[in-house]
């Protein structure tokens, strides 16, 4: 019942697909504020200045994984493909809801640097796979690289 509305064509398999995600990202939000591992002391301790608040960065990922939703949702409207290329925005989006977690609470450092890049990787592994069947659902996913590069550059440039 599930899959079949996730690979609906019509409008609805489009709001499945994104409510799935950012209900779970605006969940993982909520659980990281609540423990404080996002929040004003969790920035501080971050000590990257260039970083948006928390609170942003929490909006920043509720639509980076909405569109996530939304480029599964394109690609098996216009390519006619359910099976695992499909399924790329998703795991995608497991990497990225699994961040705070493995950089124990969104403390920068190695992990959190090579996380980043693990994530940049697997966008660009997912645009390269999609794109083979669907040339316009792919680019739901360049936002997503934007953010991380510009994660990255923030790293590099306030190493802690």
């Amino acid at each position: 019942m599930v899959l079949a509305l996730l690979n609906n064509p019509r409008r609805t398999g489009l709001i499945a697909n994104i409510a799935v995600l950012a209900a779970i990202t605006i969940a993982l939000n909520a659980f990281l504020f609540a423990v404080g591992w996002a929040g004003p002391v969790a920035e501080a301790e971050r000590r990257v200045p260039v970083l948006p608040p928390d609170y942003v960065i929490g909006l920043v990922w509720v639509a980076l994984l909405a569109l996530m939703g939304a480029a599964r949702w394109l690609y098996v409207r216009e390519s006619a493909d359910a099976g695992w290329r499909s399924w790329m925005p998703f795991v995608l989006a497991g990497g990225c809801l699994a961040y705070p977690f493995y950089t124990n609470g969104l403390q920068m450092g190695p992990a959190a640097f090579w996380g980043t890049v693990h994530i940049l990787a697997t966008v660009f592994a997912a645009i390269a796979v999609m794109r083979a069947r669907d040339p316009r659902s792919p680019w739901l996913l360049v936002p997503t690289a934007c953010w991380g590069g510009f994660v990255v550059s923030a790293m590099l440039a306030y190493p802690s």
